[in-house]
């Protein structure tokens, strides 16, 4: 990976953490990536001022933020005021993207309209219901919703902006209607808007970058860079593009971010991924990413008991004893969040 692309740290609110709440950091980056849920918080946390993850787990049941799919397709918080306008960017993307799999699934657009209805209708009380709870309606109605067939239609309904994930039921994530919101943007807008946006939570980017992030073609990402009017960059001989004028950081010696963190969003190179000893498939393996002096060199485990987070760092280069030092101090940060004592581990 690039440490040295201009501003990068500071645009993603790593260096330093300066945001407040929650909700100002999910707003901030536009979307954070939130396969895991408690790793997802981490990513939020880690750009605050000192959230645990008790604060922030209160903060997404209040819904200050949302968690649907917006993105490539997969989970992302997203801030309630930018779901309707990003979706109506993304949504047509991510249709094309799941039509193979709704076709192969036997998912026609009548039996993909029709679970939409059951689920509006599931949720027409208000009250948040867990996906057993849908599933049961859907079967009711006479459509399978058993595995695959239930993902795939409620993925359909949160990017129609029929529903999204409300607060937790225990471990149980569940799912809230969502008001309709009228979205007065041509298409224009809605790619300079998504550019601007991508560029002050990211720093500078490369075109590619905002392709993969949004899942528009490459040609309209160019032309959202264009009409968002963003600055050109020459980074050792590669077009980058930017909206901020960079605020230098201290990389730090380390880092531990969650698996997806939008740190590494713009990580499709083989370069970004030279020092890590593994494969790329094997960075995704933990819960995650151990960065040293800014780049990719690692990952690490948890392992949360009542009292005690077990944090394991794997497939890392050697540690030497400035790094040992940085790698404790995070360990602490992490366990603060958690509200847990750490026991950092390095294996091999």
């Amino acid at each position: 990976m690039k440490p040295t692309v201009p501003g990068r740290l500071h645009a993603q609110g790593l260096v330093p953490p300066r945001f407040d709440t929650a909700a100002d950091a999910v707003r901030h980056l536009g979307c954070v990536q939130s396969q895991l849920h408690d790793m997802a918080l981490w990513a939020v946390a880690r750009r605050t001022t000192g959230l645990t993850l008790a604060d922030a787990q209160t903060a997404f049941d209040r819904g200050d933020f949302l968690r649907t799919h917006v993105l490539r397709p997969t989970w992302h918080y997203v801030d309630p005021a930018d779901i309707h306008w990003l979706l109506a960017l993304t949504a047509p993307r991510v249709r094309q993207v799941m039509n193979s799999s709704w076709s192969a699934l036997g998912l026609g657009p009548e039996l993909i309209q029709r679970g939409s209805e059951v689920i509006v209708a599931a949720l027409a009380d208000g009250a948040p219901h867990t996906r057993a709870e849908l599933a049961d309606a859907l079967e009711d109605a006479g459509l399978q919703a058993k595995g695959t067939f239930l993902v795939h239609q409620l993925m359909n309904a949160e990017i129609s902006l029929l529903c999204a994930n409300g607060p937790m039921q225990g471990k149980q994530h569940t799912y809230v209607a969502l008001p309709p919101v009228a979205v007065d943007l041509t298409y224009d807008e809605l790619l300079a808007q998504g550019a601007r946006r991508y560029a002050r939570g990211h720093g500078a980017f490369r075109d590619k970058d905002l392709a993969w992030w949004t899942s528009l073609t490459l040609t309209d990402s160019r032309r959202a860079i264009e009409l968002a009017g963003l600055r050109p960059l020459d980074i050792d001989g590669e077009a980058y593009w930017t909206l901020d004028d960079a605020v230098d950081a201290d990389v730090p010696r380390v880092m531990l971010l969650s698996n997806f963190d939008e740190y590494i969003s713009y990580a499709r190179d083989p370069e970004d991924y030279a020092g890590f000893v593994g494969t790329v498939d094997d960075v995704m393996r933990g819960a995650g990413l151990l960065m040293l002096d800014g780049r990719l060199s690692g990952r690490w485990t948890r392992t949360v008991t009542a009292k005690t987070v077990r944090i394991v760092v794997d497939q890392a280069p050697r540690i030497t004893a400035v790094a040992r030092r940085a790698l404790d101090a995070e360990a602490a940060a992490f366990g603060r969040f958690l509200g847990r004592e750490p026991e950092l581990v390095i294996a091999g």
